[in-house]
């Protein structure tokens, strides 16, 4: 992050306007609401989040830490508002799963400071491997639920999550998705608060601690809360309605902004009255008074119809008989997230305009461009010669990371793929059923995320697995934010190009080869995969091994120490067209994107080119030199 974007998250003049990126304005909003303490584990689409907090934090006062895990991340925080502190948990949606255990109690318990969990949504799969809705869980465990369509709704409903949460004693959850999150908007900043809140935790155990009888008196406690809850959002500004049309437009989420620009657009604004639903509960008496204007009613909101079942279990209870449309009636998909046109189309159906007839963008055939390891990245080494040594019939196990691009050709080292620390409990069962040795990848972050209660499982059940753990020294894929098992000695950045480099904010690094021996594993090799020699000859050890055993492959990630400007360039190769026959095994067996083919002849992009020497490893003509 820049200086001068750090100080326009903490410049203290309210009233001023800036233009924010969603993600950027919900660190805001906590700033505005006095947070104390932040936490988070790093996920696309919310990671900015964490990471602004994490580089403002110490001229702001604000206590902060990369959690382990996000389970670890709400627990922290739900334990430091119990002390009376405001406190902002940040992850994506599959990272509120993985919390599901502490989450499912904290609204019984309550909170004495007010706690936000950030919970980013990712429609589309756009980085993730599924789509959820998060809205179900304000009628599943009782949570206020915030639901951002703008980078202004996202700081303002992040300011008042705080006051909610405290009013009702519940944590708030919001709820932005891609959209919300990655696009810059203009929002009105407040005054930053003055004075600290005072700290302290009142022992109350019959509040704290929900064993059953005080769990019973606690569940009936909570549905006031909630009560409460849904009471002080029909009095928030999140309900906003526009028009006095009796078409009615129901909308949430980014579904708003899409349906509010539409209808501006065609102009249709004096026949079509729009509703935001901004928050849940939705509060009933706004859904009744809306119900009681309109006609018809289309409902814009993406994945699950919960706005849509909503709005019919009203009209059934209010007895007001009308049309209701959206994905029921198969105006909207049920799945995928939507764009201005999707909804821009659904809404001339609605209101009887012709369909837009829109021409296909006149693209070029390009060729396809997956997702690939960047050049000199330590991993593509480790495919590569593991693949050389277990060979392509091993089956490979893979985890959610820099090292899911693995998958496919050149590299076919991802053949199995489910959640983080997964791979080990599947190498496990596949091993066990097939007898056959399996191999599972995952990386520093991810194996203290959640590997080590699957290598505790592998090792008791002796387990014919063979674990290769990437340690890349930061947790890459999500904006480089800090591993535990870092290199001590090593700055980091704390979020966005052109931080400047920070010390590590873990107080302490641990040893990746210490933890897999607490575990039980004795049969551990620890090496650089560039030196292939031992390389080799450990892999071929650990292939020939007797149940678990682990290999760490610790070398640094090249990006990373470029930003850092520790990196030690080394001199990039060249491919002697004399000597190359055309085999094209650096690109069959390497992929990497230096490598580029003109003409019928193979070169190495210069400037792209790291100097790791993987390519020269596998031309057996002795072609790529320096």
């Amino acid at each position: 992050m820049s200086t001068a974007l750090a100080h326009e998250i903490l410049r203290d003049e309210p009233g001023f306007k800036s233009c924010m990126l969603g993600n950027l304005a919900i660190a805001r909003g906590a700033l505005e609401a006095g947070v104390g303490l932040a936490t988070c584990y790093p996920g696309t689409p919310a990671s900015e989040v964490g990471d602004t907090i994490a580089h403002i934090a110490n001229d702001a006062g604000i206590k902060f830490e990369y959690s382990v895990n996000e389970k670890v991340a709400v627990e922290i925080a739900f334990a430091a508002s119990l002390a009376g502190t405001r406190c902002l948990c940040s992850m994506k949606h599959l990272g509120l799963g993985y919390a599901g255990d502490p989450i499912s109690t904290m609204p019984y318990v309550g909170v004495e400071g007010g706690l936000v969990i950030v919970s980013a949504g990712d429609p589309g799969c756009i980085t993730s491997p599924n789509e959820q809705d998060q809205r179900h869980l304000s009628r599943f465990l009782y949570y206020p639920i915030l639901d951002p369509a703008t980078p202004h709704d996202a700081l303002a409903m992040t300011r008042f999550g705080f006051a909610l949460s405290e009013e009702t004693k519940l944590p708030v959850v919001l709820r932005p998705t891609t959209r919300v999150c990655h696009t810059s908007g203009m929002v009105e900043c407040g005054p930053l608060p003055a004075e600290k809140r005072p700290i302290s935790f009142t022992k109350d155990p019959a509040r704290h601690v929900p064993i059953p009888i005080n769990a019973r008196r606690m569940r009936q406690e909570l549905m006031q809360r909630y009560a409460r809850a849904e009471e002080l959002l029909s009095r928030s500004e999140f309900f906003p309605r526009t028009g006095t049309g009796r078409h009615g437009v129901i909308a949430s989420g980014v579904g708003y902004a899409y349906a509010s620009q539409a209808i501006d657009d065609l102009g249709i604004a004096d026949r079509v009255s729009l509703l935001q639903i901004g928050a849940y509960p939705i509060p009933v008496a706004i859904l009744e008074g809306f119900l009681e204007s309109v006609e018809s009613i289309l409902v814009v909101e993406e994945l699950t119809p919960f706005v849509e079942e909503c709005v019919t279990l009203a009209a059934f209870r209010s007895e007001r008989r009308i049309p209701i449309y959206g994905k029921t009636s198969r105006h909207f998909p049920l799945a995928g997230e939507y764009d201005p046109d999707i909804v821009e189309d659904a809404l001339r159906e609605y209101v009887d305009l012709p369909k837009q007839k829109r021409k296909p963008a006149a693209l070029p055939d390009l060729p396809p461009r997956p997702p690939v390891l960047c050049p000199g990245c330590p991993h593509r080494a480790s495919f590569s010669h593991i693949r050389t040594v277990f060979g392509k019939k091993t089956v490979y196990c893979n985890d959610i990371g820099c090292y899911t691009l693995g998958y496919g050709e050149p590299l076919h080292s991802c053949d199995t793929l489910l959640c983080m620390g997964s791979s080990i409990s599947q190498a496990s069962a596949l091993a066990r059923v097939t007898g056959e040795r399996t191999v599972a990848y995952l990386g520093d972050s991810t194996f203290f995320h959640s590997g080590l209660p699957p290598l505790a499982n592998a090792v008791q059940a002796a387990d014919k697995i063979t674990v290769v753990i990437l340690n890349n020294f930061v947790t890459a894929m999500t904006g480089f934010q800090p591993s535990i098992a870092g290199r001590a000695d090593a700055p980091h950045m704390a979020a966005g190009e052109g931080s400047r480099p920070e010390k590590p904010t873990a107080t302490k690094n641990l040893s990746l080869e210490q933890a897999v021996r607490g575990l039980g594993v004795t049969e551990i090799y620890s090496i650089n995969q560039f030196d292939e020699r031992s390389t080799l000859e450990a892999l071929r050890l650990a292939g020939n091994g007797d149940g678990v055993n682990v290999i760490i492959c610790n070398s640094p990630c090249v990006v990373h120490e470029k930003r850092l400007g520790i990196y030690e360039p080394r001199s990039p190769f060249h491919i002697d067209p004399e000597i190359c026959v055309q085999c094209s095994a650096c690109v069959r067996f390497v992929g990497c994107p230096s490598i580029y083919v003109s003409e019928g002849e193979f070169f190495i992009d210069q400037d792209l080119c790291e100097g790791c020497g993987l390519c020269a490893h596998v031309c057996t003509h002795g072609a790529i030199r320096r």
